[in-house]
Formats: C-alpha cells, sequence, structure tokens
C-alpha cells in the first residue's frame, strides 16, 4: 500500500494509537532509554505515525524487547547503536515534515552500524535507494528491469523545460506520499510548475508510463518476497494515489513474470521490507517507484484484510530470534 497514514480521519489514527498504547502496557515494552540487560530491537522512527507505534506493539506481544528511538533527537545515533538489531521506519518524505535531522542521523547509523556489525533492516544500502529515486532507478536499469526515462534531475533552477519529452512526471527525488508530484502535458504546465517548486528541493523527471489496463500494480514485500499485490486505480490527474482517490483491489492474477521482476528487484535493492508500484505497459512491466520503509493505516487493514505491521513485526521478530536472543516461541 502507499504510505497512507496521512489521510486516515484523525479520530480514527487517535483510536489505533490508544489501542497501541494499550496493547503496549500488557507486555514488556520500554518507551525510550537504554538498558544493559536486554537486547534491544530499535525501531528508528522520525514521525508519529500509528504504523510506527504499531510496530513496535506487535515486536513487544512476540517478547521481544524494543524501543522507539525519535532519530529527530541530538542523540539518535547513540540510542540507535545501544541496540542488538534495528528497523528503518526513517521515511523520504521526512524532508517534507522538516526531519532534515532524521536522514542526517540516519545516514550516520547506517555507516556506525556498518563498522559495529549491528544488523539493520533494511540494511543501509536499502535507505539510500529510499531517499533517492534516481539512485533506485539507475540501480534497477543497470540490471536489466525496465524504468522510466530519466529527462532531468536537479533544482528547480536548473532544469530546463524546453529540453523535456511531454508527458513526463515531475516529483522530488527525495519523497514520498505524492507530494509535489505532478503529470505535466506541455512546456508551459513544466514552466509553472518549477516557478513554483521549492527552490532547493532536487526533482526528477521521468517519462509517462502509460498503464495497459488503467491501474497501476502495488506490491509489498515481505522477507523479500512478495506477500500482498494489488491493482490502485489511476486518478484523473493521471496518478495512482490514495491520496488522489485512488481505490485498491486485490490482484491474485498477477502475472508471475511480474513477481519475479519485483522479487529480482527487492534482492538488487537489499530490501527485506519495503514495495514497489509498478505499470504493467503493452510491452513490459515498469518499476516507477521503489519504496524501502512502507506503511499502511487502520482503514486499509479493514478494507485489504491483512495486517502489514503484524507480517512485518512476525518477520523482525523472527530474525531477532535468528540471533540467539530470547527463547524460541512460534510467533
Amino acid at each position: 500500500m502507499a504510505k497512507m497514514q496521512g489521510d486516515v480521519v484523525p479520530a480514527v489514527a487517535e483510536a489505533a494509537a490508544e489501542g497501541a498504547m494499550a496493547l503496549m502496557a500488557q507486555v514488556p515494552y520500554v518507551a525510550d532509554g537504554p538498558a544493559d540487560d536486554a537486547a534491544w530491537v530499535g525501531v528508528l522512527y522520525e514521525s508519529s505515525e500509528w504504523s510506527d507505534f504499531k510496530l513496535a506493539a506487535e515486536l513487544a506481544a512476540r517478547e521481544v524487547p524494543v524501543r522507539m528511538i525519535d532519530m529527530e533527537r541530538p542523540d539518535a545515533v547513540e540510542a540507535a547503536l545501544a541496540c542488538q538489531l534495528l528497523v528503518s521506519r526513517v521515511f523520504a518524505s521526512a524532508l517534507a515534515r522538516g526531519h532534515r535531522a532524521s536522514h542526517v542521523h540516519m545516514a550516520e547509523v547506517v555507516r556506525r552500524a556498518e563498522e559495529l556489525d549491528i544488523p539493520l533492516i533494511n540494511a543501509g544500502r536499502a535507505h539510500a535507494f529510499e531517499v533517492s529515486k534516481r539512485a533506485a532507478t539507475e540501480e534497477l536499469a543497470r540490471a536489466g528491469i525496465a524504468v522510466p526515462a530519466i529527462y532531468a534531475c536537479d533544482v528547480p533552477a536548473a532544469i530546463d523545460p524546453g529540453a523535456l519529452r511531454f508527458p513526463c512526471v515531475i516529483k522530488p527525488d527525495c519523497g514520498g506520499r505524492s507530494a509535489r508530484t505532478a503529470v505535466l502535458a506541455h512546456e508551459a504546465e513544466a514552466r509553472a510548475f518549477l516557478a513554483e517548486a521549492p527552490a532547493n528541493t532536487v526533482f526528477i523527471v521521468e517519462s509517462f508510463e502509460r498503464a495497459r489496463a488503467g491501474y497501476l500494480t502495488r506490491i509489498e514485500l515481505v522477507a523479500g518476497r512478495c506477500a500482498h499485490v494489488h491493482r490502485r486505480s489511476i486518478a484523473a490527474n493521471g496518478l495512482s494515489s490514495y491520496h488522489f482517490g485512488s481505490t485498491y483491489e486485490p490482484y491474485d492474477d498477477c502475472p508471475v513474470a511480474v513477481l519475479e521482476a519485483a522479487e529480482r528487484a527487492a534482492a538488487l535493492l537489499d530490501f527485506e521490507l519495503g514495495s514497489f508500484d509498478v505499470i504493467e505497459t503493452d510491452a513490459v512491466p515498469v518499476f516507477i517507484d521503489a519504496n524501502s520503509v512502507s506503511n499502511v493505516s487502520v482503514d486499509c487493514e479493514e478494507l485489504l484484510g491483512y495486517d502489514l505491521m503484524a507480517e512485518h513485526a512476525a518477520y523482525i521478530a523472527s530474525r531477532w530470534r535468528e540471533m540467539g536472543e530470547g527463547v524460541p516461541r512460534i510467533l
């Protein structure tokens, strides 16, 4: 699913958060602060999303000692390195929320965790693809996986509308949730968009890929495998997003070739958990977006019939137990 939490009705989100906190109160859980007698799993977060707390609650329910680490804090790196296993919940869209410190701290955690041999889910390399659409697109292209053509990637003042091919899609190179994303039909639209765009934001401009059947294919990954596949409708503006009113339905007959390409892409980008957005064109499946941090809201759980955060927690707990900590239990 798309990263949908911002669209949940506040009352629903509040009730969900209260439910998650109630679950935490019933199991061993430390919200913050290191302890010498526990092999903590650190959940690195930058946004107070329902799903972040839900993930922590699900881990605690599996008797995994978990602590949430606010990556905006100045001591975030030190707190993270006190843990035995780390889980990244730092979205590319952190920048849109003014959480630049989270990206700075995350880069340091990646470097130090590798030096200290502290496992990170997903691996640091995967985070690099989360925060740069260009990097992910180019990596997949080098491996022969179909991706959009890149026409430009720079700050608005450095992008020449006259050099673009239309229609095309423009979006922040480090961003998400369809913020500041548009389909540009001609040069005048491109000039108008760039004139109003934040001057210091790097945008990527890519070819517009036409779906053969009017929907986008959304693939959720667990343990690097395709766990859930859905069709997401394309809105009137040419984009597919929960924010634009797109609807979802299960896609049980997704072509095997698409699923195989997704699992190959996951291995290439080091995604254990994450998602892909794919446009199935008349010729090939084109991978238009890669997310190493997935999210799902309460209303979508009810709609789609599965609990993504619980599945993520089960996988993380199994990884933690494989490290030899805790008493093995059936998850």
